[in-house]
């Protein structure tokens, strides 16, 4: 099982609507909408947990279906944050992504362009579970600890990739990886 973490994103979910002012949403939805379509997601070996840098935790199930349309997605997000979430689709708040994150099961792994510059299709081994954690933001780093967290911090480039090329080298590499 693939858990993928899009941790730190940086958007602002309120009852009403997502405050566009500094929010980027796109980072999260075009990921989600790749991650659900994939072979992963349709067999359900695949699990999505979004958590902003606002303490709100979105734990999307494989079979979820992400809505095509931006503005479809963001209402997704304020109806859940509202109590009316579509079925597959929980939300916390209030909690820390690493309290969240130590109830994972798997490896801890960190995507990161200071990570130890790794072949993705030479690390991951289906018969392992894995939590990897993406950043959900464009330019900065994750503020919270995730590094401490984290079992290793693998990179696939030494440049800062956006966050759904990073979710699509970790789905790919994960669905074609040994099986040993």
């Amino acid at each position: 099982m693939l858990t993928l973490v899009l941790a730190d994103c940086d958007m602002k979910v309120k009852p009403g609507a997502i405050h566009d002012e500094n929010s980027q949403p796109e980072l999260v939805h075009f990921s989600l909408m790749l991650a659900n379509d994939s072979k992963l997601g349709e067999k359900r070996e695949l699990k999505t947990i979004v958590h902003t840098r606002y303490g709100k935790i979105f734990r999307f199930e494989a079979d979820v279906e992400i809505p095509e349309k931006l503005e479809d997605f963001k209402q997704l997000l304020v109806d859940t944050v509202k109590g009316n979430p579509p079925k597959g689709v929980t939300y916390e708040t209030g909690l820390k992504l690493m309290d969240v994150l130590d109830l994972e099961l798997g490896e801890k792994i960190v995507m990161s362009p200071g990570g130890e510059r790794t072949n993705p299709f030479e690390f991951f081994k289906r018969s392992k579970d894995y939590v990897v954690v993406i950043g959900g933001f464009r330019k900065v780093d994750f503020i919270s600890p995730v590094y401490e967290w984290a079992d290793k911090s693998i990179s696939i480039s030494s440049n800062l990739k956006k966050t759904w090329s990073v979710a699509a080298e970790v789905i790919v590499a994960y669905r074609g990886c040994s099986l040993e």
